[in-house]
């Protein structure tokens, strides 16, 4: 049996469901949206350039709490679940005595899709909250219950785990209206901002039913940023109750995210189906000053599987698990020739969805996996039609010249290490996972599901 950690102390995952790094004051934005976030990097560590291992939620969480790619622990958008021989950051941590909490808002991780394992309560905040038109009351509500839960735990002086996923910056936007103008004060069109308020997704932009402007977009990245800003005092409220319980030192606090958002770059809202910056480089900010002297930055290019590695190296159980807290982020000088993945396959929900409401759209234009690998200079993304975009992240943030025809060799050079990660990936128990459109029988996570634009 795992042996307990010597000097266990509290971790608390956090994910900003659907936050794009370069939206937040904590990585250089010009408004300030995260002052909350601003602070807890001063005083930890920041890594700049954090990659998802996706652009959309199941498969990038599966990630975060497994340590594992897409193709390894196969909960895919072919998949759709979470499989049970999955090893969790929360079995992990229980296993070596540590209580174990989730509060979660976005149905995509819920029970029925497998996430619950390891924890010993799991709270969906949809069925637990009466809905009033806003995903903020969630995520509200799983801080004052984690609140509650931490002063229990502090109480009867139990280590704990607890995760959180707050979801309210996801598509459709609704922030707060004085947040809104307080952010953004500039005069806007009230129909066209009322009527981007009920935009759910991308799904209707890209069967052409909702066609986009500019000035639409420049107000969709307003509404997003209230909402960010929103999150971030969730967020600085939690850390401030720990302050307050002096509980703050004695606890890893990790604050991420599973994918950002597209706010009309590339002519793309919404996540899906995008491999740019904007989708796969997410924050990753952690405090706990006897790892991360205070103030630091770290600009290698790191993963979400890091983090599992790295809990496990801070709490004390890298010896009890040696393999895979090989990875963690405290004691490995990762090298700037490091390379990152990420990947997603068939987007079947999406193929459903656009088979069923716009029957004229071409589907071969979504219908296939796509591949991405990531270097601190460099990204190509494949697709599986075998086309394949090229970019030179530093003279080329925003991922506008595709360089696949000019540099033919760094496009071989990183087709090949690409292919090369792709056959090592593709083992474990979950390999055989069968494909399966997602069924849901739960009525409460049908309607969540629904007003977040992924079902009809």
């Amino acid at each position: 049996d795992p042996t307990p950690p010597k000097a266990p102390i509290n971790v608390i995952l956090i994910v900003l469901d659907t936050t794009r790094a370069d939206i937040l004051s904590a990585y250089g934005y010009a408004k300030e949206t995260s002052p909350s976030l601003d602070r807890l990097a001063r005083e930890g560590i920041r890594f700049e350039e954090a990659t998802s291992t996706d652009f959309w939620t199941l498969p990038a969480h599966a990630s975060l709490l497994t340590g594992e790619y897409p193709s390894t622990h196969r909960a895919t958008s072919e998949t759709n679940h979470l499989q049970p021989g999955a090893q969790t950051l929360a079995e992990l941590l229980s296993a070596a005595g540590y209580r174990t909490r989730a509060y979660v808002s976005n149905a995509w991780i819920g029970t029925e899709r497998g996430f619950a394992q390891g924890f010993d309560t799991f709270v969906e905040t949809w069925k637990t909250e009466q809905r009033a038109g806003s995903d903020f009351l969630f995520d509200r509500a799983a801080i004052e219950g984690a609140e509650a839960w931490i002063a229990e735990k502090d109480e009867r002086a139990e280590k704990f785990f607890l995760f959180l996923n707050l979801n309210s910056a996801h598509m459709p936007y609704s922030p707060d209206p004085m947040v809104l103008a307080d952010l953004s004060p500039g005069p806007r069109s009230i129909e066209r901002t009322r009527r981007l308020r009920k935009l759910k997704g991308m799904w209707a932009h890209l069967g052409g039913d909702f066609e986009l402007d500019a000035e639409d977009f420049e107000i969709l990245r307003e509404l997003y940023e209230a909402e960010i800003a929103m999150l971030d005092a969730l967020v600085g409220r939690l850390v401030e109750f720990l302050r307050t319980r002096e509980l703050l030192d004695e606890t890893l606090v990790i604050v991420t995210s599973d994918h950002g958002e597209n706010l009309g770059d590339h002519g793309m809202i919404d996540h899906l189906l995008s491999m740019y910056q904007t989708t796969t480089r997410v924050p990753l900010i952690m405090r706990h000053p006897p790892s991360f002297p205070p103030g630091m930055r770290n600009e290698a290019v790191v993963s979400l599987v890091d983090v599992v590695p790295t809990v496990l190296d801070i709490v004390g159980l890298a010896d009890t698990y040696p393999e895979i807290a090989r990875g963690s982020l405290i004691n490995a000088a990762h090298s700037p020739q490091r390379a990152v993945f990420a990947e997603n396959d068939r987007p079947l929900n999406g193929i459903d969805l656009m088979r069923a409401n716009y029957p004229d759209f071409d589907l071969a234009t979504i219908d296939g996996r796509m591949r991405m690998i990531r270097t601190r200079q460099h990204k190509l993304i494949w697709k599986e039609d075998g086309s394949t975009e090229l970019y030179d992240l530093v003279a080329d943030p925003e991922e506008l010249d595709d360089l696949s025809k000019q540099a033919p060799e760094l496009r071989e050079e990183l087709l090949a290490q690409l292919q090369t990660w792709m056959r090592s990936e593709e083992r474990g128990e979950g390999e055989n996972a069968e494909p399966a459109r997602m069924k849901v029988t739960d009525p409460e996570t049908q309607e969540q599901l629904r007003s977040l634009g992924y079902i009809e």
